[in-house]
């Protein structure tokens, strides 16, 4: 079902405004991508990532440049932030219900749980050498906004 939340659809004519990108950069994922989105996550996925996905989940310009955030490119990204925290050696591991959907350069990365059917959930950032995440924005609409702003 493709929907977009008027958090997503403001998202985009920002990115747009600000010139992140052109309407022709933003290029949102096909139903078929975020069912195997789904699949590689292994977790039902928020409501407000989904509308993410089909908006621009194939990416945006410069919104993100630089970062696996989006597809195909996030595939996979649950095992790298795995790999990172095992080399790491670090005490902390992702929770099973964990939905990495960024990483940065290989040190760093973001994720949201899924376990409380929250449909816009709370951020958290890993960067290697801080040993635990840290909880970053209470919601990925949030986030969102406040990188846009920050890219700004």
């Amino acid at each position: 079902m493709k929907r977009r939340s008027n958090v997503i659809s403001e998202l985009v004519r920002q990115i747009i405004l600000l010139g992140i990108a052109s309407p022709e950069e933003i290029q949102g994922c096909t139903p078929e991508e975020v069912a195997e989105i789904q699949a590689d996550a292994g977790v039902k996925l928020p409501a407000i990532y989904i509308d993410f996905l089909y908006a621009m989940g194939r990416g945006a310009g410069n919104f993100f440049k630089g970062s696996d955030m989006f597809y195909p490119s996030l595939l996979g990204l649950r095992k790298a932030a795995e790999e990172l925290l095992s080399e790491e050696g670090a005490s902390f591991s992702l929770p099973k219900d964990a939905f990495v959907f960024l990483m940065h350069q290989g040190y760093q990365f973001m994720f949201f749980r899924t376990i409380e059917r929250n449909d816009d959930p709370p951020v958290y950032h890993y960067m290697e050498g801080e040993g635990v995440p840290r909880k970053i924005s209470a919601s990925f609409s949030q986030f969102l906004v406040e990188s846009v702003r920050d890219q700004v």
